[in-house]
């Protein structure tokens, strides 16, 4: 996808945090594909990594701050 960025957000803890996550990319209606996770995607806690369409940086960074907050993430978009 061209004008991509990445997603990263650690310190994921359970897999209701990671469909926060998605849950607020699709509310923002943004392009996002889940690309994989750290250490791995079936163990927690993880770090995600998301690519977002470009355009979409500054949004998904407010929304982030947001869950950030609630669910403990370290989100950044790269």
């Amino acid at each position: 996808m061209p004008g991509e960025a990445m997603l990263r957000v650690a310190n994921v803890e359970n897999e209701d945090a990671l469909e926060s996550i998605r849950d607020a990319l699709d509310l923002l209606d943004v392009y996002y594909e889940h690309v994989g996770s750290e250490p791995d995607e079936d163990r927690f806690p993880q770090t995600a990594y998301f690519d977002v369409s470009y355009d979409s940086k500054e949004q998904v960074e407010r929304a982030l701050e947001v869950l950030s907050e609630k669910y403990g993430f370290d989100a950044e978009v790269l």
